[in-house]
């Protein structure tokens, strides 16, 4: 593999995303140094996979998403997921500013697809409340989480970690996303989860040891 190429390649193509999304919503196309403050958050390894999912036809041009930025499709799941957008509206700086964590997702996506292609499991994204999931035979085997900074996913499994013992179902989760976790690994019961950021991978077995109630340990997912 030739990471040289692949990042010039993932260049030429976020440029023309870039391009885009100016021109739907309006916007002047930003200053050089705009790419390279980017590319700083985005290493070498993220445009890496991100370009080999698109030769493989796992991550689709989807034209415009809903927002009007540049968007994108995951191959198989079903198009009523999506298109997803890789850009947010910065309004102040009247700039597209990276969705980071779809950036991140989309290549976890394509590792994992290219990991289990051949065997007998469903991938798929936006699960409910989770980011990513993969089935075998109807039944959760894992679930992953993704966040862009290793702080915050730390924060993230320890915030879940405080609904181990006990969970009101009824309580609003509407941005809380460590309590939209918990209500989804006791309603789904998944035999692994993990949470991956840029620089950080976090992988547990959970137990369901009696109703409402989980437990994390920490884990390596085996290949299964």
């Amino acid at each position: 593999m030739n990471v040289h190429d692949d990042t010039q390649i993932f260049d030429q193509v976020f440029r023309l995303w870039v391009r885009r999304t100016c021109r739907e919503w309006k916007f002047e196309l930003p200053p050089e140094s705009y790419y390279s403050e980017v590319y700083a958050r985005l290493p070498v390894g993220l445009h890496t996979t991100l370009e080999f999912g698109y030769k493989q036809g796992l991550l689709l041009d989807a034209g415009k998403s809903n927002t009007g930025s540049a968007g994108f499709r995951l191959k198989p799941v079903p198009e009523s997921k999506g298109p997803y957008s890789w850009f947010e509206k910065d309004s102040q700086k009247k700039q597209p500013r990276p969705a980071w964590e779809c950036f991140i997702q989309a290549a976890e996506y394509v590792r994992l697809y290219e990991t289990f292609k051949d065997k007998d499991y469903v991938l798929t994204s936006e699960d409910d409340h989770m980011d990513i999931a993969l089935y075998r035979d109807n039944k959760l085997i894992v679930c992953c989480a993704i966040k862009e900074q290793l702080h915050q996913a730390k924060k993230l499994v320890e915030s879940i970690k405080e609904y181990e013992h006990s969970i009101d179902f009824t309580l609003d989760d509407r941005g809380h996303d460590a309590l939209r976790k918990a209500k989804y690994i006791i309603k789904f019961k998944p035999e692994y989860f993990y949470v991956l950021s840029i620089g950080g991978r976090f992988e547990y077995q959970i137990t369901h040891i009696r109703e409402k109630t989980f437990r994390l340990s920490k884990d390596i997912i085996p290949f299964i």
